[in-house]
Parts: C-alpha cells; structure tokens; sequence
C-alpha cells in the first residue's frame, strides 16, 4: 500500500514540473504597448490590428483568455497572420516585459 501511494505521489509531482519551469515565449514576437482593445479593433502601440477569426491571447499565466476579458494597458508579445491581422497575444508579467524590452531593443 505504502507502494501503491509513493508511485501515485511520484506521478502527481511530475505531471506538475511543467508548470513550474516557467513559459517559454516566442523570440520572433513583437512587442508593443496595449493601449485599448475595441474587439475587434486592437490598439498595439500606435497601430490599430484587426483581430484574426482565430485569434489566442495567453494571460500571465499561460491561459487562454477571451477577447472581452482583455484588459488595455500593460505590455505585450504579439504575433501577425500573412495578412497582418492579430493572430497571437501574450500578455506580459512584470520580469517578461524587462527581457522582452531588452531584446526588442537589441
């Protein structure tokens, strides 16, 4: 039994590792300052993007959110399909901004 309950807490622990390693963001996004979301008229910066009908915005802790729960202000990762709408959306804790800053700048 005490078997039994080491292998279930050993196979619990390591479903669990993923989440703690962090999220890996994309190193070809663009990174821009979110200054309204008018779904589906979204103000990056000084541009204005139309929404793809497939789009994926990613909150802080690597879920996927709905358009309306978007929040303006604060920084994102952003990607583009090939007709330049928004495809892809992640929204930046504090420690990812400063890195993506950093590498945006480079």
């Amino acid at each position: 039994m005490r078997l039994i309950r080491s292998l279930l807490f050993l196979l619990a622990f390591s479903f669990s590792l993923p989440s703690l390693a962090g999220r890996i963001l994309p190193s070809n996004a663009l990174f821009g300052e979110l200054k309204s979301n008018d779904y589906p008229a979204i103000a990056i910066g000084d541009q204005v993007y139309h929404a793809a009908p497939g789009l994926r915005i990613y909150d802080r802790n690597n879920l996927m959110i709905l358009p309306v729960a978007l929040q303006a202000g604060g920084y994102v990762l952003y990607k583009l399909d090939l007709q330049g709408n928004l495809a892809q959306l992640w929204l930046l804790a504090p420690e990812e901004e400063a890195a993506a800053r950093q590498a945006a700048s480079q």
